[in-house]
């Protein structure tokens, strides 16, 4: 699908959705405060929506790479895992390095990676979103307001040194487009298990 299909697409969805609300008075009703799904990470296209980048970008030595992990098992309600709950799960993974090329020492620093959104103003460090929907009528952003927190099912795996080293971060649509409203992810478990973990608070980070 080209980039013009894709946005005269989000264009006439916005279009119908506004109209929806205004002809069913939907603005004087209770807002929403139902879990809402943000991303995905089940499938080849899920990955897709998103892109990578590290300090190699810019000279330094890291690695990254961001795929479909077929061997996944999600946990069931008891905590036990089953061969009837396997599914595709997002990977995200690579060496962390923190040399730089040569001629390169003392002007950058090495040591980060990440992936962000092509697709909503959201960003994580090691796990990143990021870029906006454009339509005819400006940006489409996901109005969260009314909810309490942000729920992700993550699990953490490579050098324990670096398990608690993940950062999410996310871009609101204010009148400082470059201001980042930041959360370091603190992980319980150790045994690279699935949790669910609960963000509640962020820390502006420009």
């Amino acid at each position: 699908m080209s980039r013009l299909t894709q946005y005269l697409n989000r264009t006439s969805k916005l279009v119908r959705d506004n109209t929806s609300r205004v002809l069913l008075m939907q603005g004087a009703d209770e807002p929403s405060r139902t879990p809402k799904t943000l991303f995905t990470f089940n499938s080849n296209e899920d990955i897709q929506q998103f892109a990578t980048g590290c300090d190699a970008d810019v000279g330094g030595t890291s690695t990254v790479h961001f795929g479909l992990d077929d061997s996944s098992v999600l946990p069931t309600k008891n905590g036990e895992t089953t061969e009837q709950i396997r599914r595709s799960a997002g990977k995200f993974w690579g060496e962390m390095r923190l040399g730089v090329r040569g001629g390169l020492e003392g002007k950058i620093r090495g040591g980060y990676a990440g992936f962000r959104s092509k697709a909503r103003n959201l960003y994580i460090d090691y796990l990143q979103w990021l870029q906006p929907r454009t339509t005819l009528f400006g940006e489409m952003t996901d109005d969260v307001s009314m909810h309490r927190f942000l729920a992700l099912r993550l699990r953490a795996a490579g050098h324990p040194r670096t398990r608690n080293s993940y950062y999410v971060n996310i871009q609101t649509d204010g009148p400082i487009t470059t201001d980042l409203w930041q959360h370091r992810l603190y992980f319980r478990r150790d045994d690279g298990g699935w949790e669910d973990i609960f963000v509640r608070a962020y820390m502006l980070s420009d």
